[in-house]
């Protein structure tokens, strides 16, 4: 019995680490993107036209692109750490690819979804809306692409949960 609440508890622990630090990081590494790239425009925009106030609403901008970063990243995030949590405490296999793997399979089910699933305008579901094959395969590569940095902390933060070792 104790062995099994410690295994749930290492379970629970995986997946809030998965679900709290992901986006975060997810957020974070696009914020850092859109600045690096975007900072350079408005720079070249400023030198052309002196608009001034297209500064704050950068920034705005970029923290409201922070805010639905965070807020659209957290049901795949919690759906890898509970793939990669059963598979590291139930199974085994803690290894960094199951972590990449779990993403993986998270983030084709975001994406089929956005095919699928078309959410009215009043919804609060976050889905990218995809209407064909064709756009879904770019639009998985550059999310799988992105969330290697973010899936790849989370592991190394709980890795000593999943390395973990609990007596049957």
């Amino acid at each position: 019995m104790s062995a099994s609440l410690r295994r749930l508890g290492r379970l629970i622990g995986i997946i809030l680490i998965f679900s709290v630090v992901g986006p975060l990081a997810f957020a974070a590494l696009t914020s850092l993107i859109v600045v690096a790239f975007g900072a350079a425009l408005l720079q070249l925009l400023l030198a052309f036209v002196d608009l001034s106030a297209l500064r704050p609403t950068f920034s705005i901008a970029v923290g409201l692109l922070a805010f639905l970063a965070v807020m659209a990243s957290i049901p795949p995030s919690a759906v890898t750490g509970l793939i990669f949590a059963s598979s590291a405490v139930y199974v085994g296999i803690g290894a960094i690819w199951m972590a990449w793997l779990a993403a993986a399979v998270a983030i084709a089910g975001v994406v089929s979804g956005g095919m699928f699933f078309i959410p009215s305008e009043s919804s609060a579901v976050i889905l990218p809306s995809v209407g064909s094959a064709s756009q879904a395969l770019p639009l998985f590569g550059m999310l799988a692409t992105l969330a290697v940095v973010p899936t790849s902390l989370c592991w190394w933060l709980a890795k000593p949960l999943h390395r973990a070792t609990v007596s049957a």
